[in-house]
């Protein structure tokens, strides 16, 4: 039994007074099961109160103030989400509760909270995981995730999409393999069509994706081809198209936001036309090395979009970020990018950004470390500006609740890869070889076959999960010294557990040639045609 007293009294005599909201009866429940939890015991009432409610008076934000002094803990929040996220800030920085996984929590025995008045303000108004954990709605509000898709109202709501991205296609007709005439009129009448239509349907809707389908194949028309002549970017031909759908929908829908992508060939700012206030453009890092962080001037692969950002940043009022952090031809093997997300996500809130979205491996359950860095992520989008110490301790809870007791194992496998990884630029297709030298596996063969081995040995009840992420070794062990019956071994695991070895992939071959390492394996079939890595 634990104990939690609030400016000397036990939490347990205190009572939990709520707003009328389902929101805030549900911030309510969160807060009397986590107290009734750590300290054994109902929570009786009689000489203090704990009252959650929203603020009308209030920004209407995310943030949130705690104060507690005389007998009453008071947690206010701006919205519907402000008084969640009160709630669980709260609950994570004095009772030392944490949600590393939806099936993986941990809390405090102890805690005694003194007199405080303080008060929290997200910078990303915008954080979206792009991670397994997508469909666990407690833990995506536990960890301040606010794009979902649950429309309960005890959850406060979330950022809502009118279509994803790389939408032309259907707001146009376009083949996705196709880009429209953004100089056409037909096409412009289109979008604007669409996009009213769209929220007339769901009035819920926030953001509207008008954006580029995902191929190079954009207008050279002569209007076409002089606008973005002019510009000195392809961005110049879609700002204007965004902006025009923007301008016509500002009066009719004041809160909603007009988004397109920043990417490929349209990722350089135009020199001359601006976006509206009710544009969000999201600037993609697909291009990048994720090795060295944009912080480093000396990694010339990171240049240009350092440059990108800083003139997106002066032109832009709402700029967002779609960034990359897995390797999406190698969903298993190592991606040693540890050394760059805290750094990364610190440049982007120290250059205007005002929403997140970390793409990773969303599809299945991890093969490597997706666990680990979907909760860094969303405590980095919370708090972006977290010292190192403070994401190095992240780091090292995480690792010891999800892997148990012989985590510091993993975690010095971790260090290893991430420290060769930075003699190389790294990008998000990259072959293992390619990260790391193939001689730097061999050297380090027997160091990492003792740390997993041993991770094993002491992981007691977390050893599926140790074992699961150990299969990221087991691809570069075979590599570096392909054993047939361990392949097959391997392989069967993989499939077993239902995970998936790339983002493209379709059937898998069942029979491959183990002899060879798993980079010369069969990737996909095609018909009757076989794919090789």
């Amino acid at each position: 039994m634990g104990k939690i007293t609030l400016c000397g009294v036990s939490a347990s005599e205190y009572t939990v007074k709520c707003g009328s909201s389902e929101a805030e009866l549900h911030a309510g429940e969160v807060m009397r099961t986590w107290i009734e939890k750590i300290c054994g015991e109902k929570m009786m009432g009689g000489r203090g109160v704990i009252d959650l409610r929203i603020d009308p008076a209030l920004p209407d934000t995310e943030g949130y103030r705690i104060r507690n002094a005389e007998g009453a803990l008071e947690i206010i929040g701006g919205n519907a989400r402000g008084i969640l996220y009160g709630v669980y800030g709260f609950l994570e920085k004095y009772l030392g509760v944490r949600s590393f996984a939806p099936d993986v929590e941990r809390y405090n025995s102890d805690a005694e909270i003194p007199e405080l008045d303080e008060t929290f303000e997200p910078i990303f108004e915008y954080r979206q995981s792009g991670w397994f954990s997508r469909d666990d709605i407690d833990w995506r509000v536990a960890n301040r995730i606010n794009t979902h898709d649950n429309p309960d109202p005890k959850y406060g709501g979330f950022m809502k999409w009118g279509g994803f991205v790389h939408t032309m296609h259907a707001i146009t007709g376009v083949p996705r393999t196709e880009q429209p005439c953004l100089t056409d009129p037909a096409m412009l009448e289109k979008a604007i069509t669409y996009t009213r239509e769209l929220l007339q349907k769901d009035p819920s809707v926030k953001l509207v994706s008008v954006s580029q389908n995902d191929n190079f194949k954009y207008c050279t028309c002569p209007r076409c081809a002089a606008i973005d002549e002019e510009e000195g970017s392809h961005m110049g031909t879609l700002l204007r198209f965004v902006n025009a759908v923007a301008e016509n929908m500002k009066d009719d829908y004041p809160k909603v936001a007009i988004e397109t992508l920043a990417y490929q060939y349209t990722r350089r700012a135009p020199k001359i036309t601006r976006p509206l206030p009710n544009v969000v453009i999201r600037l993609c890092s697909i291009e990048c090395c994720f090795s060295h962080p944009l912080s480093d001037a000396t990694c010339d692969r990171n240049k240009a979009f350092v440059r990108d950002i800083e003139e997106w940043n002066r032109i832009c009022q709402r700029l967002y970020i779609w960034d990359y952090v897995t390797n999406f031809a190698y969903y298993i093997p190592t991606f040693p990018n540890f050394g760059v997300l805290r750094e990364n996500m610190r440049f982007f809130a120290l250059h205007g950004v005002k929403g997140m979205y970390p793409e990773g491996n969303y599809q299945t359950v991890s093969g490597e470390f997706a666990e680990l860095r979907s909760y860094l992520l969303a405590k980095l989008m919370w708090d972006p500006l977290m010292s190192e110490e403070e994401y190095q301790g992240h780091v090292d809870a995480f690792l010891e609740a999800y892997y148990g007791a012989g985590w510091r194992n993993i975690r010095a496998y971790i260090d290893l890869m991430t420290g060769l990884a930075k003699r190389n630029h790294i990008g998000i297709y990259d072959p293992p070889f390619v990260m790391i030298p193939k001689e730097l596996y061999e050297a380090v063969y027997s160091a990492a076959e003792g740390w997993w081995d041993a991770a094993e040995a002491a992981a007691g009840d977390r050893l599926e999960a140790v074992q699961r992420s150990r299969l990221q070794w087991t691809y570069l062990s075979l590599t570096v010294k392909p054993k047939e019956e361990k392949a097959r071994a391997f392989y069967r695991d993989v499939n077993a557990r239902g995970i998936r070895w790339r983002e493209n992939q379709n059937d898998w071959p069942e029979e491959q040639d183990f002899q060879k390492p798993p980079t010369e394996w069969a990737y996909r079939k095609l018909g009757d045609k076989i794919i090789y890595g």
